[in-house]
């Protein structure tokens, strides 16, 4: 069978049919507005596969085999629990005066000793932190939640969310050795490098 185009957009589908992984000409797979909860393994074996639109279904997660479709361009999940939650949780709920105090203290490294503080607030201060090693600043529990697409394994730019301590703390992702194209420019990322996955 020479299918190249399949679209079963629609059509309540709960599970992708394993079956589908026998079309070995299949370029493009439209799974979008369905009920699809997970995919299966046997999808990973469609090596032909360049768009694959799974859009307004049930997604939780991607499994980490889909890394080996290397001829996949375009992968469409918005719409899926997995994109909504990621989303819904960038927001910025304003400091407590107790945070306050404890990022002035901090970030002006203003002396304090054991018999200074209750040992509570001790234990509080202790979790200050800010995974910007460039910032000053610190956080407790409440903090910025700022998504950035980076580079993964140089076949999709997927986001990342990063908890920084304020609006004006910059992204860390140019100081994580665990990526090496995370500081990537993405005007100076090859074209074909920038297989973007679409959230929206």
């Amino acid at each position: 069978v020479r299918l190249e185009l399949l679209y079963l957009g629609g059509n309540l589908i709960s599970a992708i049919p394993p079956e589908l992984a026998n079309l070995p000409n299949l370029s493009y797979l439209v799974l979008c507005d369905n009920r699809i909860q997970s995919i299966p393994p046997q999808l990973t074996r469609m090596h032909s596969l360049r768009s694959l639109s799974l859009h307004n279904n049930l997604l939780t997660y991607l499994p980490r085999e889909i890394l080996s479709l290397v001829h996949l361009h375009e992968l469409s999940l918005r719409g899926n629990p997995l994109v909504v939650r990621f989303v819904k949780e960038m927001t910025y709920d304003p400091p407590s005066l107790l945070e306050l105090a404890g990022r002035t203290i901090k970030s002006r490294n203003i002396p304090y000793y054991p018999c200074d503080l209750p040992a509570n607030l001790l234990r509080y201060l202790d979790l200050a932190k800010c995974p910007n090693p460039k910032c000053a600043g610190v956080y407790f529990d409440s903090c910025v939640r700022h998504i950035k697409f980076v580079d993964f394994c140089g076949k999709y730019r997927l986001p990342l969310m990063h908890y920084l301590c304020s609006p004006q703390c910059t992204s860390p992702c140019s100081s994580n050795p665990q990526s090496d194209a995370e500081s990537e420019d993405e005007s100076s990322v090859p074209a074909y490098r920038l297989q973007r996955v679409l959230l929206g």
